[in-house]
This record gives structure tokens, C-alpha cells and sequence, in this order.
């Protein structure tokens, strides 16, 4: 039997049912009262990235993530969204900052507090904890996210993609794009330069900025920047 922390176990918090199973999905502790039939569906087609694919049982933590929302959420910035259906309540809809005692709940409308943790170690819960970063609301990312046991460097989930997180560098790459997202937006720190982002550049003095930031664009690191950043100036 496998007890490790996994993000499905923090998201279940005190609701986790320990049991001599594995889950299918993120590999924890698990009983029999969840079953493969009922939460892997014909459809799934990342059946390559579950840590038990032999299991025939789901822990609570999965069941909970996977399916409909079933309460009210408490989001990142202390506000609560009352429920309201469970389908406009489904967890993968929702970015997530998971620990042992809370589940917090986001959308890019909270960037900006999202921002002010990631880049600053002493905001970061106590570990273990788990970033979750959805960009589409149409996968389910909480069974596959890394939990982090440090404040000083740690993996997040962003979409499909697990990206090292060191605050200090997040920071200092997070710098280098929001002076661009500022001046000339956002879509621009996704795609290649191209002559009229140049222009723009040059029109609103971040040229130098634009060509450091072309050589990091693909990095992890700068992908991440990019979803965190700032959008232009109004």
C-alpha cells in the first residue's frame, strides 16, 4: 500500500479514506468504495500517466477532483462562491492552491494575488502544498500536480505541465515579462517575434526587454511568467 502525499490526498483533507488499496489515478491509499468503473471513462486518454493502472479502486480525494462541485468554494482571496449548480462548481474549471487544512479556489482573475505568492516564499503556505494552474477549465489536473515540500523550490501544474518553481527567479523572469505585457500585451510573450511586435516594441521603448525575453521565451520558467503576467496598461 502506497501512503504518500499526493494533491488528490490534500484535496480530500479530512474527508480521505485510507484503505489497503492504491488509487488508479495518483497512486495514494485508498478503500473499495470508489471504483475504476465509475470514475475512468471510456473516453480518457492519459491512461500512460496514472500512477495505478492495474488498481480497480479511486481514492476520495480523485473522486472529489474528478467529478461535479458539491459545496460552496472558499477562493484565494477569502471571498466564498456559494453553490449555485454542480456542474458550474466542477473542480477542474477552477485553478487551485491546495493544503492540509484548505482547498482555495481560483480563476485569472486572481492573478494578481497568484503573483504576489508564487514570487515571494515567505507568502507560500507551510509545505506540503499544491499549485494547481488551469488554463483551459477543461482538464483534470489535480491528480497528476507535484506536492511541494519546500517553500524554496517546488514544482506547480500549469495545464499539462509541471514547471520548477524557484521564487526568487520566477520573480526576476515575472519582471522581465510584465514590462512587456504592460506596454505592448500579453499574447505577445507567446509566440515568436514577428516584425509588427517589433515595431510595438520600439514604439513603446521595450525593445531590449523583447530580445531578452525571445531568448527565455520557451523555457518552463517563462511559460509560466507568460500566464502570470499582467495585461497592457489601459
Amino acid at each position: 500500500m502506497n501512503t504518500i502525499m499526493t494533491a488528490s490526498k490534500l484535496f480530500a483533507g479530512n474527508r480521505h479514506i485510507t484503505g489497503d488499496n492504491n488509487c488508479y489515478y495518483c497512486g495514494t491509499d485508498c478503500d473499495s468504495t470508489y471504483g475504476v468503473k465509475q470514475y475512468v471513462k471510456d473516453t480518457f486518454t492519459n491512461r500512460d500517466i496514472v500512477k495505478y493502472p492495474a488498481s480497480q479502486y479511486v481514492c476520495q480525494g480523485c473522486a472529489m477532483s474528478l467529478g461535479d462541485g458539491w459545496a460552496d468554494m472558499e477562493m484565494i482571496d477569502g471571498s466564498v462562491k456559494e453553490f449555485t449548480t454542480p456542474r458550474s462548481m466542477a473542480p477542474r474549471m477552477y485553478s487551485w492552491l491546495i493544503t492540509e487544512g484548505k482547498r482555495l479556489a481560483f480563476t485569472k482573475a486572481h492573478i494578481p494575488i497568484v503573483r504576489g505568492k508564487l514570487t515571494d516564499a515567505e507568502k507560500l503556505p507551510d509545505p506540503p502544498f499544491s499549485w494547481v494552474l488551469s488554463d483551459s477549465g477543461k482538464k483534470h489536473l489535480i491528480f497528476r500536480a507535484p506536492v511541494a515540500l519546500s517553500r524554496e523550490a517546488f514544482g506547480v501544474m500549469l495545464e499539462e505541465k509541471e514547471i520548477l518553481v524557484v521564487p526568487g527567479l520566477l520573480k526576476d523572469r515575472l519582471g522581465l515579462a510584465a514590462r512587456i505585457s504592460s506596454k505592448i500585451g500579453k499574447p505577445v510573450l507567446r509566440d515568436p517575434v514577428v516584425m509588427s511586435t517589433y515595431i510595438a516594441a520600439k514604439k513603446a521603448g521595450v525593445v531590449g526587454d523583447l530580445e531578452a525575453w525571445a531568448k527565455v521565451r520557451q523555457e518552463p520558467l517563462s511559460q509560466l511568467a507568460a500566464w502570470l503576467a499582467p495585461c497592457k496598461d489601459k
